[in-house]
């Protein structure tokens, strides 16, 4: 059966104004997909999703999933639908036309195990969602159209301060998420926290090609090693270090490395 979990935030929607929800790409100035609203304190919110998958708006009162109010904590306005028939409709589909060509890094089974339900109550209105998870911000102002603020997950790390690991004659940036570990984990409930960056110096540009993040799956705190693909390399229960994965970036900078002499580009 379809069961609502609560999923309190820091935010609180107004309870009478409609959001307004947007779909697009992000391409220059357009707007990120996602919800904006007024907040309960009549500022400006904005929910962006990681990975989003499906979203659908529709009209009712009535929460349209089982919820036990008995459980309600005051001010709650996001849920998960557990054991969602929608989700399970979503992934059927992606397996059978997409199987081992799935976007979000190849493993259609992530759908299983990382993505989630979610459902956003408004006013009359219902905004449902399947996505790997969300980011909430608050501003004065609109954040329609606005650039996403400093310190969101979705962002690149600072690059203000990192260490240089040299591997198969290649210098490689690591960055590290300055907020304590207690942050992360915390944060990592709503949505996969970068530990570290990894970046590739090459004829004076510096891209990610390695990222560590910081999620929950099933219950679980994991750490894994993705690609510039989204591809796991490597995953770990708890917080990863960087000796952890120091293996898997020393293969990788070979394979670099292998692939630039091939092409006359090293030594």
């Amino acid at each position: 059966m379809e069961v609502l979990k609560g999923i309190p935030i820091p935010i609180i929607a107004d309870g009478v104004l409609s959001p307004q929800v947007h779909y697009g790409e992000s391409y220059l100035d357009e707007p990120h997909t996602g919800i904006y609203f007024i907040t309960s304190d009549e500022q400006h919110g904005r929910i962006i999703f990681e990975n989003l998958d499906a979203i659908k708006v529709c009209r009712g009162e009535m929460m349209p999933y089982e919820y036990d109010w008995d459980k309600h904590v005051q001010g709650t306005w996001i849920f998960k639908v557990e054991d969602s028939l929608w989700l399970k409709e979503r992934f059927d589909y992606e397996n059978k036309f997409y199987g081992q060509h799935y976007e979000f890094g190849g493993n259609v089974n992530d759908m299983l195990t990382d993505f989630s339900h979610y459902l956003f109550s408004f006013h009359d209105q219902f905004v449902e969602v399947i996505a790997r998870g969300f980011w909430f911000e608050k501003d004065k102002e609109s954040l329609f159209g606005k650039p996403l603020q400093e310190g969101h997950p979705f962002l690149n790390l600072p690059v203000d301060n990192y260490e240089i690991l040299e591997s198969n004659n290649l210098r490689m940036q690591v960055r590290k998420n300055p907020k304590p570990e207690n942050q992360l984990k915390k944060d990592a409930e709503y949505c996969s926290q970068k530990l570290m960056e990894f970046v590739l110096e090459l004829e004076g540009t510096a891209k990610v090609d390695n990222t560590l993040l910081l999620f929950y799956r099933d219950g679980k705190l994991l750490s894994s090693l993705k690609g510039y693909f989204g591809k796991e390399k490597f995953t770990k229960e708890g917080i990863a270090t960087l000796d952890d994965v120091l293996p898997y970036l020393g293969r990788y900078t070979g394979e670099v490395y292998e692939r630039r002499k091939k092409m006359g580009k090293e030594e």
